[in-house]
């Protein structure tokens, strides 16, 4: 009997194994690293520890760039500008002095 059991538990064991040995391949890795990669830093406007203002730009490939709008701290729209910023992080200035920022979803190109 225990050569029956060993008969039909090892090849079971085998698929077992071939199966999680296969689930880690190059291809599997690859949305972990791009992943990854983009959470390196924020994405839209934020406030550095160094009250910086900031707007991260996540993007995946193929690589956009984009305009986004610069909203001043001191109010009104007067001033206020847009800019065009390529996929990572844009330093804007200081906070309160830049207020916001905002994608305006239109494209440019940032060279």
């Amino acid at each position: 009997m225990k050569a029956t059991l060993l008969t039909r538990v090892a090849p079971v064991a085998a698929l077992v194994t071939a199966g999680l040995l296969s689930a880690g391949t190059a291809a599997d890795a690859a949305p972990k690293v791009e992943q990854k990669a983009a959470a390196q830093f924020r994405c839209g406007f934020y406030v550095g520890s160094d009250a910086s203002a900031n707007y991260g730009h996540c993007d995946a490939p193929p690589r956009t760039d984009v305009i986004i709008n610069v909203e001043l701290g001191w109010g009104g729209d007067s001033g206020n500008y847009d800019m065009c910023v390529k996929p990572g992080v844009t330093k804007l200035g200081t906070y309160p002095a830049v207020w916001y920022a905002k994608y305006t979803g239109r494209l440019c190109w940032a060279g």
